[in-house]
């Protein structure tokens, strides 16, 4: 038959179903009654036996423990305990671990809490791509060579550029720079440049009749280049040098047209060898055949007329004064 024991302990009512952990307070408070009973039986022979004996021994083994630490002066034995005293110190003491043995043996062991590991919270994974090493060659690039074009070189590259800028126009007004029905315009060709001359004022002033022409002649600055399709001049493009820059200039048919006239009427082929001449002060270009008798200047417009003729050259230098 189980006894049922009931407690009022710090306001605990132990009458409940006990849980594991009510009955470890059992233990505990039943270990801690005892030992309290102990010691203050202990504490009653202390009182007794002045020298600190007590009946199990223990404290004796401590204390020659500390005197081994630390030595002292040495302590006198501590008296024997009565025969009586020591069978009830030894009883109580028996009887204290055959109840709480079995106890131990059957109490459950306190859950243990188990805890989740906490999963960290996921991040968002970055991958930092390592930009490839470039060795950098600190020493100075020498510069490259910059090639300088010739006069030339620079007078025909204007050249192109205003061919290429009456064959834009032509696209659009194929007539007015001397293109014809079926011509194609990819076929246009650009001719040799042709230097334009002048007379001097000082020579034009000291100029006697009969005089040659030829030499009094000076390089204008401007040049001429034919626009070709086949063996036909279209049109006439001009380059003028301003310093030492070469600026391509507009298209002229109308000059193409009296510059065709004049190789038709002296040919190369005859020993002729035409040239185009201005004049800064009036507007217009100018020829002459320095391969004829007679000295001559003539203007070009001269070659629209039915029947064109040449001027004599101190006639148009006398008008130039």
């Amino acid at each position: 038959m189980a006894v049922k024991f009931q407690f009022q302990f710090a306001g605990v009512d132990f009458s409940r179903p006990s849980s594991p952990y009510r009955k470890w307070l059992r233990i505990l408070s039943w270990t801690l009654g005892i030992t309290v009973l102990l010691l203050a039986y202990w504490a009653y022979l202390h009182h007794l036996m002045p020298g600190g004996g007590h009946p199990a021994g223990h404290f004796a083994a401590a204390s020659a423990s500390a005197a081994a630490a630390k030595p002292t002066a040495p302590v006198p034995p501590a008296a024997k305990l009565p025969p009586m005293l020591k069978k009830i110190a030894d009883d109580s003491i028996l009887a204290l671990g055959k109840y709480l043995l079995p106890a131990i043996r059957t109490s459950p062991a306190a859950p243990t809490p188990t805890t989740t590991p906490s999963v960290p919270e996921a991040k968002p994974m970055t991958v930092s791509v390592a930009a490839p090493s470039v060795a950098i060659d600190n020493t100075l690039a020498a510069p490259r060579p910059y090639r300088v074009h010739t006069d030339q070189e620079r007078l025909l590259m204007a050249g192109q550029t205003a061919f290429a800028n009456v064959i834009g126009q032509a696209g659009k007004y194929p007539d007015a720079y001397g293109f014809e029905a079926g011509d194609f315009l990819s076929d246009a060709k650009l001719g040799e440049p042709m230097p334009i001359y002048t007379v001097e004022s000082t020579a034009r002033a000291n100029y006697k009749p009969g005089q040659p022409v030829k030499p009094l002649l000076k390089p204008a600055k401007q040049w001429m280049f034919p626009v070709m399709m086949g063996e036909r001049i279209c049109c006439m493009v001009s380059v003028v040098q301003t310093g030492r820059d070469y600026v391509p200039g507009p298209g002229s048919r109308s000059l193409a047209m009296a510059w065709s006239r004049i190789l038709e009427k002296w040919p190369a082929e005859q020993g002729y060898h035409p040239l185009l001449l201005i004049n800064p002060d009036i507007p217009g270009y100018y020829f002459t055949v320095p391969e004829l008798s007679v000295q001559n200047i003539t203007d070009t417009i001269e070659m629209f007329y039915i029947h064109p003729g040449l001027s004599p050259a101190d006639v148009i230098l006398a008008s130039w004064r």
